[in-house]
C-alpha cells in the first residue's frame, strides 16, 4: 500500500505524537510506502523556517526525508487537482492547493492519504487519521 503523507503527520512525527509514531513504525514494517510529495515538503519546510526551528529542520532533513519515497507530480495531477478545486468550489467547499495536490496525487497512485484534516473526507479518495488509535 502507498500512503501518502499529509504535513500535520510530518509534524506529529516531529512532535513525537505517540499514535502517529506507532503508525509509521507499523506500516514501514510492513513494507508500505511513506510517500513524500513536493508540496509537503515545501509546507514542512516553510513552517519550520518561519519559527526558526532549524534543529527540528535539520531532524526532517537528515533523519526523516531519508525514510520516505519521494512520490513525484506529474502534469495529470495538477489537471486533476484544478478540476477538484472546481468541482468543489461550484458546491460551496473551499481547499487548500496543496491539499488539492495530494489528493489528485493520491488518486492517481490508489494510494491513500494520511491526515488529520477532515476535509479530505469530502474529497474523493481515501484517508486515515493515524492520530486515532486502531
Amino acid at each position: 500500500m502507498t500512503c501518502i503523507l499529509d504535513t500535520n503527520v510530518i509534524a506529529d512525527r516531529i512532535r513525537r505524537h505517540p499514535q502517529v509514531l506507532a503508525r509509521l513504525t507499523q506500516a514501514s514494517e510492513a513494507g508500505n510506502v511513506l510517500g513524500l510529495c513536493d508540496p509537503v515538503r515545501y509546507e514542512v519546510s516553510r513552517g519550520l523556517l518561519k519559527v526558526k526551528a532549524t534543529r527540528k529542520m535539520r531532524f526532517f532533513q537528515e533523519e526523516l526525508i531519508p525514510l520516505m519515497d519521494h512520490v513525484a507530480l506529474i502534469n495529470e495531477d495538477w489537471q486533476a487537482a484544478a478540476q477538484l478545486w472546481a468541482t468543489m468550489r461550484n458546491h460551496g467547499r473551499q481547499f487548500s492547493d496543496v491539499d488539492l495536490l495530494i489528493a489528485s496525487l493520491a488518486q492517481r497512485l490508489n494510494a491513500v492519504v494520511v491526515t488529520a484534516d477532515s476535509d479530505f473526507a469530502m474529497l474523493p479518495i481515501k484517508s486515515e487519521d493515524w492520530r486515532r488509535s486502531e
